[in-house]
């Protein structure tokens, strides 16, 4: 028997399976293809995010870009297209620009600009119009042909998120002839009494540009046959801005010698050392300077002090910035920009001598072409050519100016050296104040390049044509030649041969300033002496030396357009970025 022979499989029973894999393979072909279909979509959509993303990344940039451009223009980088006054050269300041100018339509934007948003337009080309719209809205960056589906932009608009321009608050008070608010001449019945009136609480709407303003009023009585009052007799009105800032500047001038009755008071007017004066960028402007007393017969004797006001400039600005990338990418950026680290005062005197008696020096030098001014070389703002912080370094002061010993002066002196204490800015008004600002300022050169340590001697003290830069001497420095800018000297200035500087210049060394052998000098600005040890904060200020008995002659004249241009090194910087 042969056990290898084949049995004969019976598969009739699975006729019903013909076709089964053809299923499979179909099936297997539909998985494969649709996993095939996802891989494709996948790539396809990564590859779309991949392009939005950088798209996005684009307009984040040139929202970057936007906020660059104002702070290029806010530095005085820019010259307007169109001049805000045509009568003057562009780098004038009448047409520089200013956080105040910055956020006005008129003097943000070109003339018939319909945009309703301060964008800056007079400074920035706005060279693309959207479809639909009447106005460019759009600053292109690169150098081809813009398109809105490939290219890149930006527009600006800026806002004062402090809202300084609307009001205004002051209030006021007075002192004359160093007797309080009121004093009285004459004797034995026949007298004549002037009384100044404060106001304590005036608010100002400057939201249309100007607005008129009174700082109190002087009042004038008599009794019997009234008075003479034989001598110019001084007064100061302390101006206390109380909104939107906190602030101080003081009217100062005189009452004229003549004799005063019920109905005349004969020559006795009202003199001003300055008719105008600035006060965080609100720049208040008296009616009439001199200005003629009532007597009692007229007005009551009442004479009000009316003046008008401009609005504050803001110390910072909101800047919101719109960047535009390719495929309709858009974002938008908002910063915040500070003025500078000064918050916008600068010293109230042209030189400003801050400190205690004990130590005091003052020596204004001992050639007759020595000049000490506190007339502003660009306005018809005046501040006091010398300020001390109190009246017995106030009267040396004015000993050495009126020629008397020990170190009489033969020069010329344009305005009335004052007790500025009142008017200190923050930054000024304690040695940690001070220390505080220093420390910001070495910050600044360093990180520009422009700090210099004890015993280096700079390559040179900024830009002098310009009054722009920063130079930070830590320790004692000579100064000759030309510079410009800031200056700051931890040690003793020196001032030596020929030297020229336009700006502002701090010096908190012990040792104070110094003139060391002959040759002419020219400062324009501020120069401020306020020693202090910054090992010893809590101790307070140090006597300020003030001596420049080594010879030369030296003109000190305030230049608040100087000031502008020297801040631009410390100004403008951004506190903070946000997306929106």
């Amino acid at each position: 028997m042969n056990k290898n022979r084949r049995r004969k499989v019976d598969v009739s029973h699975r006729k019903n399976e013909r076709g089964a894999a053809m299923v499979m393979v179909l099936l297997m072909a539909f998985l494969l293809l649709a996993a095939s279909a996802g891989l494709l979509l996948e790539a396809s959509l990564n590859t779309a995010n991949v392009t939005d993303a950088t798209a996005e990344q684009q307009a984040y940039n040139a929202a970057e870009s936007g906020i660059q451009s104002v702070l290029n223009v806010l530095r005085g980088n820019t010259v307007p297209s169109v001049l805000l006054d045509n009568s003057k050269p562009a780098d004038d300041p009448a047409n520089r620009i200013d956080f105040k100018k910055a956020i006005d339509l008129a003097d943000s934007n070109l003339p018939g600009d319909s945009s309703t948003q301060a964008r800056l337009s007079r400074w920035i080309n706005y060279n693309f119009t959207p479809s639909g719209s009447s106005n460019a809205d759009r600053v292109t960056i690169g150098t081809t042909t813009y398109a809105p589906d490939t290219g890149y932009a930006f527009r600006i608009s800026l806002t004062d998120p402090d809202n300084t321009g609307t009001d205004i608050s002051y209030s006021t008070s007075g002192n004359i002839d160093g007797s309080g608010s009121s004093k009285t001449f004459g004797s034995s019945g026949n007298t004549a009494t002037i009384t100044y009136v404060p106001t304590t609480a005036i608010n100002v709407d400057v939201s249309s540009g100007t607005a008129a303003t009174e700082f109190g009023y002087f009042l004038v009585s008599t009794a019997g046959s009234g008075a003479t009052i034989a001598d110019d007799v001084r007064f100061s009105i302390e101006v206390n801005m109380t909104q939107p800032y906190t602030a101080t500047r003081v009217f100062r001038g005189f009452i004229e010698a003549g004799t005063i009755t019920n109905s005349s008071v004969g020559s006795s007017r009202l003199n001003f050392d300055s008719i105008a004066f600035v006060l965080m960028g609100s720049k208040s402007t008296l009616s009439a300077d001199p200005m003629t007393l009532n007597p009692p017969n007229v007005n009551g004797g009442r004479t009000d002090l009316n003046a008008t006001t401009t609005p504050a400039e803001p110390i910072r600005l909101r800047v919101n910035a719109v960047g535009f990338g390719p495929r309709g990418a858009r974002k938008r950026l908002e910063a915040i920009v500070q003025k500078n680290f000064f918050n916008g005062m600068t010293a109230p005197a042209t030189l400003t001598l801050v400190g205690p008696t004990t130590g005091f020096v003052f020596n204004p030098g001992s050639s007759n072409v020595t000049e000490y001014s506190g007339e502003d070389v660009v306005s018809d703002v005046q501040i006091p050519p010398i300020g001390t912080t109190n009246q017995t370094n106030l009267d040396v002061v004015q000993d050495s100016v009126d020629g008397l010993p020990p170190h009489p002066f033969n020069g010329d002196v344009i305005g009335t050296p004052s007790n500025i204490n009142a008017e200190l800015p923050t930054w000024l008004q304690s040695a940690a104040n001070l220390d505080q600002t220093i420390q910001a300022l070495r910050n600044v050169s360093q990180s520009s390049g422009r700090y210099y340590a004890s015993g280096v001697v700079p390559p040179n003290i900024g830009d002098n044509a310009n009054a722009r830069g920063i130079t930070f001497a830590d320790g004692d420095l000579e100064l000759s030649g030309a510079g410009g800018g800031i200056l700051v000297v931890t040690g003793k200035l020196t001032f030596k041969g020929n030297f020229n500087f336009n700006g502002l210049i701090i010096v908190t060394g012990a040792q104070g300033v110094e003139r060391n052998g002959g040759g002419t000098g020219t400062l324009q600005g501020n120069i401020v002496v306020a020693p202090y040890d910054p090992s010893d904060l809590a101790a307070g200020w140090i006597g300020p030396k003030y001596d420049l008995s080594g010879g030369g002659s030296s003109d000190i004249v305030y230049n608040s357009s100087s000031l502008a241009n020297g801040l631009t090194a410390v100004s403008n910087f951004v506190l903070g970025v946000v997306e929106k």
